[in-house]
C-alpha cells in the first residue's frame, strides 16, 4: 500500500492552534512528543499527524501521541491526513521482531489504528472499495502478529525451554491452559472491531453521517436539550415525553441502522454505543458545550449499566464451566477465520462474520475503562468498579474475567487507597470457585489469569509512566501492587465508594438517591418527582429561576435499581424516613420548658439567663446539635469565643455534615480576624446545604478582609443575583471595584445603593469622591452639596467639596466651606492650611 496520497488535503478551518493548544495542555502530563513538535513549528492537528506518522512507529511515545490526537474529540482531520494514516498504521511490517514489550506495542497500535477509522467514521469522507480491501486483508497479517507474539511471550523471549506448541490455543498433550492465560484479549477484541467496522463502511454514501444526526435528535429529545421536547402536564411542570425513554431511543435506532455488508450481530448496538458516546464528547467538550463534563459522564455510565444489564440475563444460570467450552471453541474457530482472511470482495459477500461470545460486553467495559482513564470524579470510578465487580461475578469465560480483572487494577492504579479492596474482591471471586461445585482447575486457572493481567498492568503503568515522565529527565519503574486490606476495612471503603455514588444521585429535598434527575441551568439537581411539586419556579439551593427547556432529564434507572439493595443496606434509602423522625423529635424537643427558656433568653438579650438554660437542657438531651449550636452563639454574643469554639467543635463532631455549626464557627473566626479559617468554614457550611439568609455576604466579607478581591466580588454577586437589593453587598463590591481602578463599575454599584436610599449621605459623598478621582470635577460638586444637606454636621462632606472648590479655583466657595469646617472643628488643621 502507498504511504501517501497524491489528493492530500490541507487543514480544514476547524483545526485551529487554539485547538491543538487545548489538547497540548490536557494532555502534555501524559506525552512529551506533543509539545516538542510544537515548538518546531507543527501547531495544527494534520501537521503533527503527518510529521508522526513519517516515524519510527515501533516507538512507544510516537504511538502513544498519535492516539492521544485522534482520541481527542476536539480535533479533526483532513480526509487525505486520515487516509494516509489509516494506511500507515494498516501496515504490519513494523512487527518484524519480538521484545518484551511487543504485545503493549501491538495493542497500542492496533487501539490508535482503531481511533483513526473511528474519526474517518465521523468525517464526510467516503474510502474506495479497493482500499478498504487492502485495510480488511491486512487484518489476517495482524492476527498471524498476535497469534505469533503470544506464543512467542508463552515460550519466553530467552527461549529457555521449548513449550511444544501445536496452534494457538492448544498444546501438544492438551496443556493449553498456559497459553489461554497468556493471552491478551483486548487484541482479538480489536481486531473483531476492525473487522466489522470495515464492513459496515460503504464507498456509494457517507450513512455514518445521517446515522450520528439521527442519534443527536434522538438523544437530545431523551436528554430535553432540543426546546419544547417536554410536555407540560400542569402550569410549570413539564414531563418527560413517553416516547423520550433510552429503550424506545434504542429500538427506534437499531430499526434505521441497516448495514449493506453483513456484520456480527453485536455490531448494531456497539455502533450505536460509539456514535452516542460521540455525540455526548461533542457536546461537553466540543464548539457546542451545551452539558458539563459530569454529566455527560453521568449519561454515558447509565448506557453502560444498561447495555450490560441485558447481557447479564442472557447469561443467568448458565454454568461458567459450560460458556467457557463454547467460548473456547469459538475462539479457536475465529482465530483460524482471522488468519486465514479471504479477499475482501468474498467475505463480504458472505454470511454473518464469526464473532466471540459477549463482545459487546467486552467492548461495553472496554469504553468503561477508557472513561477511567480520562476521568477524575470518584462517583465515575466508583460506578466502573461496581460495573466491573457485577462483571467479574457473572463472567461466563475467561474473555470477561480477563477485562473486568483489568479494570480493577486499572481503579487501584488511580486511587490505591479507595481501591485497595480488589485484593479482598479477588480472594472472595476464587473462594467462591471452592465452595461450588467447580473443579479445582477452575480455581487454579482463574489465579493464573490474574497473574497474567497483574503483570501485563503493570507493564502498561510503566510505559504510561515512562511517558510521561521521559520528557521531565525521568524514568522510574511503577510496580502495580495492592494494598492488602482485612473485612472491616473493605466494608468501610465500599462505604466511601457508595456514599459518592449516592451523592450524585441524591436529590437535597428528599436527602435520599432516586433513579430519575434533572439538571438545572445552575448545575443543582432535582428529583423528577419534587421538580413537579415545586410551587414557585426557582430552584431550592440558589434560587436561581428555573427555565423548561434549560432542564436537563438525567436518567439513572438501571444503575439506581443495581444499587438499590447497598444504598438501603448503607441507610442511604432510609435517609428520607431518618430525617422525618429526626424533625419529629425535634418538634418535642423544643416545645421543652427550658428550651423555650433559652430562647426567652436570647430573645430578651438576657445572655446569661439563656446560657443557664442552654446547659439545663444539655443534661436531659446531651446530645442535641441544635442546642450546642444554641450555646455557642449565646457565648458569642458575650464574647465568651473560647466556650463558643468548644460546644461548637463538639456539635461538629456529632454531626459533621450539618452547616450550622460551620457557620457559626465561621462567623466568630471573621470577628476574631482569622479570616481564612472563617473562609474555610463558611464554604464549608455552603458544601454541606446551608440555607442562611446572610451566608455569602459574610462568606464574601471574610474574603475581602483576606485581600482576595477576586473570590469575594463572585461571592457578592452570588448574593446579589439572588438578593439584588442587598446594601452590604453593593457596598463591598463598590469597595473592590475602587480598589482594582474600574471607577465606571463603581458609580454602578453607587447608584445601586442610592435607587435604594437616595437620602444615604455617606454614599452620596462617595459618589462624589469616585467622581472626583475620575476628575469630573463639575459632576462630583452636587452629590457633595446633597450629603452636605443631609448631614449638615459632617465635616467631611464639607472637606470634599471645599477641596473641589480649590482645583476649580473658585476660593470663594472654597474659603466659605472652610469656615464651615472651622466652625464645626476648630481643631482641623487642614481647614486652616488651605484658608491661609
Amino acid at each position: 500500500m502507498e504511504r501517501n496520497s497524491n489528493q492530500s488535503e490541507s487543514s480544514s478551518s476547524a483545526n485551529s492552534s487554539v485547538e491543538l493548544k487545548t489538547l497540548l495542555l490536557e494532555n502534555t502530563s501524559n506525552n512529551y512528543i506533543l509539545p516538542e513538535l510544537e515548538q518546531d513549528g507543527f501547531i495544527t492537528p494534520d501537521r503533527i499527524v503527518e510529521e508522526l506518522i513519517n516515524k519510527d512507529l515501533t516507538k512507544i511515545e510516537n504511538l502513544f501521541a498519535l492516539k492521544l490526537l485522534f482520541k481527542n474529540p476536539l480535533n479533526q482531520f483532513s480526509p487525505g491526513i486520515l487516509r494516509n494514516s489509516l494506511v500507515t498504521l494498516a501496515d504490519p511490517t513494523p512487527f518484524d521482531n519480538y521484545d518484551k514489550l511487543s504485545v503493549s506495542r501491538l495493542e497500542l497500535h492496533i487501539r490508535t489504528w482503531v481511533a483513526v477509522l473511528e474519526k474517518i467514521c465521523v468525517t464526510p469522507m467516503r474510502l474506495s472499495k479497493e482500499l478498504r480491501g487492502e485495510v480488511y486483508n491486512s487484518l489476517a497479517k495482524f492476527a498471524e502478529i498476535h497469534k505469533k507474539t503470544t506464543q512467542v511471550m508463552h515460550e519466553g523471549i530467552d527461549k529457555n525451554y521449548k513449550s511444544g506448541f501445536n496452534q494457538f490455543n492448544q498444546l501438544q498433550d492438551n496443556k493449553d491452559e498456559g497459553i489461554i492465560n497468556k493471552r491478551n484479549y483486548n487484541i482479538d477484541f480489536l481486531l473483531i472491531h476492525l473487522r466489522d467496522t470495515i464492513h459496515s463502511l460503504r464507498d456509494d454514501e457517507t450513512w455514518f453521517q445521517e446515522i450520528i444526526r439521527r442519534t443527536k435528535e434522538l438523544l437530545k429529545a431523551v436528554l430535553n436539550i432540543t426546546p419544547g421536547v417536554l410536555s407540560t402536564v400542569t402550569p410549570g411542570v413539564a414531563l418527560p415525553n413517553d416516547n423520550s425513554t433510552i429503550l424506545s431511543m434504542l429500538t427506534q435506532l437499531r430499526k434505521g441502522l441497516k448495514f449493506k455488508y453483513p456484520v456480527a450481530s453485536y455490531y448494531v448496538d456497539w455502533r450505536i454505543m460509539l456514535i452516542i458516546q460521540h455525540n455526548l464528547s461533542n457536546w461537553s467538550g466540543g464548539t457546542e458545550n451545551i452539558i458539563s463534563k459530569k454529566f455527560q459522564e453521568m449519561i454515558l455510565m447509565e448506557y453502560f449499566w444498561s447495555y450490560l444489564e441485558k447481557e447479564w440475563i442472557d447469561v443467568d444460570n448458565k454454568s461458567i464451566l459450560d460458556s467457557q467450552s463454547k467460548f473456547d471453541e469459538v475462539s479457536n474457530k475465529l482465530v483460524k477465520v482471522l488468519r486465514n482472511t479471504g479477499s475482501f470482495i468474498n467475505d463480504l459477500a458472505g454470511n454473518e462474520p464469526l464473532v466471540l461470545p459477549h463482545t459487546l460486553w467486552f467492548g461495553i467495559l472496554d469504553l468503561a475503562q477508557n472513561l477511567i482513564q480520562n476521568s477524575i470524579r470518584v462517583s465515575t470510578h466508583g460506578l466502573c468498579y461496581y460495573l466491573a465487580i457485577e462483571s467479574l461475578n457473572r463472567a461466563p469465560s475467561s474473555f470477561i474475567q480477563f477485562k473486568a480483572i483489568e479494570i480493577l487494577f486499572h481503579l487501584n492504579n488511580i486511587n490505591n487507597k479507595m481501591f485497595s479492596i480488589i485484593e479482598i474482591d479477588f480472594n472472595q471471586y476464587i473462594q467462591k470457585f471452592n465452595e461450588s461445585n467447580s473443579t479445582t482447575d477452575s480455581s487454579e486457572k482463574f489465579q493464573n489469569l490474574l497473574t497474567f493481567v497483574n503483570k501485563k498492568c503493570t507493564e502498561d503503568f510503566n510505559l504510561l509512566n515512562y511517558n510521561i515522565e521521559k520528557g521531565k529527565g525521568k524514568g522510574k519503574e511503577k510496580t502495580s501492587s495492592i494494598q492488602y486490606t482485612n473485612l472491616t476495612k473493605k466494608i468501610s471503603k465500599l462505604g466511601e465508594i457508595l456514599e459518592m455514588i449516592a451523592n450524585e444521585m441524591t436529590c437535597p429535598i428528599d436527602h435520599e438517591p432516586t433513579d430519575q434527575l434533572c439538571v438545572l441551568k445552575c448545575q443543582h439537581i432535582l428529583s423528577f418527582n419534587n421538580l413537579k411539586k415545586l410551587k414557585q419556579k426557582n430552584c431550592p439551593k440558589c434560587r436561581e429561576n428555573i427555565e423548561d427547556n434549560d432542564i436537563r432529564y438525567l436518567p439513572q434507572n438501571v444503575i439506581y435499581k443495581h444499587l438499590y439493595s447497598q444504598f438501603f443496606e448503607a441507610g442511604h434509602i432510609y435517609l428520607q424516613l431518618k430525617w422525618k423522625i429526626q424533625q419529629i423529635t425535634n418538634m418535642i424537643m423544643i416545645q421543652h420548658p427550658t428550651y423555650l427558656n433559652a430562647i426567652k433568653g436570647l430573645k430578651e438579650k438576657n445572655y446569661k439567663n439563656a446560657e443557664h438554660w442552654c446547659k439545663e437542657f444539655l443534661k436531659t438531651y446531651p446530645e442535641s446539635y441544635s442546642m450546642k449550636c444554641i450555646l455557642a452563639y449565646t457565648y458569642t454574643c458575650l464574647n465568651n469565643y473560647e466556650q463558643a469554639h468548644l460546644y461548637l467543635n463538639e456539635a461538629i463532631k456529632l454531626k459533621e455534615k450539618k452547616p450550622t455549626a460551620w457557620y457559626i464557627r465561621g462567623k466568630i473566626q471573621l470577628k476574631q480576624g482569622i479570616y481564612n479559617d472563617a473562609v474555610k468554614d463558611l464554604t464549608t457550611s455552603i458544601y454541606y446545604n446551608a440555607n442562611i439568609n446572610n451566608l455569602y455576604t459574610i462568606l464574601g466579607i471574610s474574603y475581602y478582609n483576606n485581600n482576595n478581591d477576586e473570590y469575594a466580588l463572585k461571592t457578592f454577586n452570588i448574593m446579589l443575583k439572588n438578593d439584588p437589593n442587598n446594601y452590604l453587598c453593593l457596598k463591598y463590591c463598590a469597595y473592590i471595584y475602587e480598589k482594582q481602578g474600574k471607577f465606571s463599575d463603581t458609580l454602578k454599584k453607587l447608584k445601586n445603593l442610592l435607587s435604594i436610599n437616595e437620602k444615604d449621605s455617606l454614599i452620596l459623598c462617595y459618589h462624589g469622591e469616585i467622581l472626583s478621582k475620575m476628575k469630573k470635577y463639575d459632576s462630583a460638586i452636587p452629590y457633595f452639596t446633597k450629603a452636605n444637606n443631609i448631614d449638615p454636621a459632617n465635616v467631611h462632606n464639607f472637606t470634599k467639596r471645599a477641596i473641589i472648590y480649590y482645583i476649580l479655583q473658585e476660593y470663594d466657595k472654597a474659603l466659605l466651606d472652610f469656615n464651615n469646617i472651622i466652625q464645626l472643628d476648630t481643631s482641623n488643621i487642614l481647614a486652616y492650611y488651605c484658608k491661609d
